[in-house]
């Protein structure tokens, strides 16, 4: 009994101690000191300011984490020079159209951090953007996909029951939804396409079409190297991105029956909002602004459109949390990155935009909502653009609708110089 007696204190004095342990441990865990992080990015910073706050609630460890926003025109320049100066931040959040040409600033995460499997089976495929052979150049943070406004009145007027689903079905509402008077000025309008200046979102939606198609407009080669595929070619006579191209501008061409916009226009989203234009491609998040726009717009929203057995291909804002080279806390910056791309984090950032999840874990629709399902959808069926240059590719869509609507170059030729365009500014990165 002695002997029995000494083992049982052993095995229980064993069993304390490593209780105090696994308290300690999770205590020390839960109160962990990632230090001071500052996190730059263009967000709005009460969105970012309220999640850090709900963070901290939970673990007072992130009460050294702050963010500054940064306006999305001067956020590239601001970023080389902090790092230039040395006095740059901690962590970022990296517009997708910026990781080709300032991917080179960020650090590389490592797959032995967060391997590439979880990575896919975590976040949406749009975010893969941000995956490299080497390791990832962020987590995604925030999603703002692309969706459908139609006007409900304009569209019971014309006797039209629902919204185009897919591509094609556009060439068919100009005839009901656009109207003009007697000289052809036009006074109602079905979509705005074919020009540019006045879509907000024109290279978007172009580049929507083109992959919806099936053509990648940058693409890695065996190598790695990105090169410019956007005048490849199918198994069909005219490429994906020539079909987009004429598809595009046959709206704003007087002569043809799909007529139903000009450069005399006003913006698009203007002219949604003052209930002359049926339909108006936009963010998600655009919904609030457009109801506070116009409380009478009887509006409603659908999924993005899509080419009739193609891909589909919804395009989107996408941010991913990044740590920018010459961090002085990598390894807070990670942990708050990992924080905020988390399921919890998640959540709470989607109870402050209304907007879904870049996790493929985190549900977002409920029934008693008219958008979210819509937008849940679009969020998982995104894709990314590697943009060599935002601001300079803008330019090469621009001027190869320009060329084609003026007759100065035929289909096929503007996308030839578009393809040398883009393959030009894949150099200078």
């Amino acid at each position: 009994m002695k002997s029995f007696q000494v083992v049982l204190l052993l095995v229980f004095g064993a069993l304390a101690l490593s209780a105090v342990f696994m308290f300690a441990t999770f205590s020390g865990n839960r109160g962990a000191q990632v230090g001071t992080v500052a996190i730059w990015g263009s967000l709005p910073e009460e969105i970012v300011d309220e999640m850090l706050r709900d963070v901290a609630r939970s673990s007072d460890g992130f009460n050294g984490v702050s963010y500054r926003e940064v306006p999305e025109q001067v956020f590239p320049r601001t970023l080389v020079e902090s790092i230039a100066t040395g006095s740059g931040p901690d962590l970022i959040l990296l517009p997708s159209d910026l990781v080709v040409s300032h991917g080179d600033k960020v650090q590389l995460i490592s797959f032995r951090s967060v391997s590439r499997r979880d990575f896919q089976d975590s976040f949406i495929e749009a975010g893969e953007v941000y995956l490299t052979s080497s390791g990832i150049l962020g987590l995604p943070f925030y999603i703002d996909p692309f969706v459908l406004y139609w006007n409900r009145t304009l569209f019971s007027e014309a006797g039209v029951a629902r919204p185009p689903r897919f591509w094609d079905e556009f060439s068919e509402i100009p005839t009901r939804l656009s109207k003009s008077r007697e000289n052809g000025t036009l006074i109602q309008s079905a979509v705005a396409l074919g020009q540019w200046g006045n879509i907000a979102h024109a290279k978007d939606i172009f580049i929507s079409l083109v992959y919806g198609l099936g053509n990648d407009i940058v693409a890695p080669d065996e190598s790695g190297i990105l090169q410019s595929v956007f005048s490849g070619r199918s198994d069909t006579t005219e490429s994906p991105a020539e079909s987009a191209l004429r598809f595009y501008v046959d709206f704003s061409d007087p002569v043809k029956s799909t007529y139903s916009w000009n450069r005399s226009q006003p913006n698009a989203r203007d002219a949604f909002l003052a209930g002359t234009l049926a339909v108006y491609l936009g963010k998600a998040s655009e919904v609030f602004s457009l109801r506070d726009g116009n409380p009478n717009l009887n509006f409603d929203v659908s999924s993005y459109p899509r080419v009739r057995e193609g891909r589909v291909a919804v395009p989107a804002e996408l941010f991913a949390l990044s740590l920018p080279r010459g961090a002085r806390n990598p390894q807070g910056a990670l942990q708050v990155a990992a924080t905020l791309s988390g399921a919890q984090s998640q959540r709470t950032l989607n109870t402050l935009t209304n907007l879904p999840s870049v996790r493929r874990d985190v549900s977002f629709a409920s029934p008693d909502s008219p958008y979210e399902a819509v937008f849940q959808e679009s969020a998982l069926n995104a894709f990314s653009f590697y943009d060599p240059n935002p601001e300079e590719s803008d330019k090469v869509f621009e001027r190869m609708i320009e060329d084609v609507s003026s007759g100065r170059l035929r289909i096929a030729e503007a996308v030839r110089s578009g393809q040398q365009a883009l393959q030009a500014l894949l150099r200078v990165q």
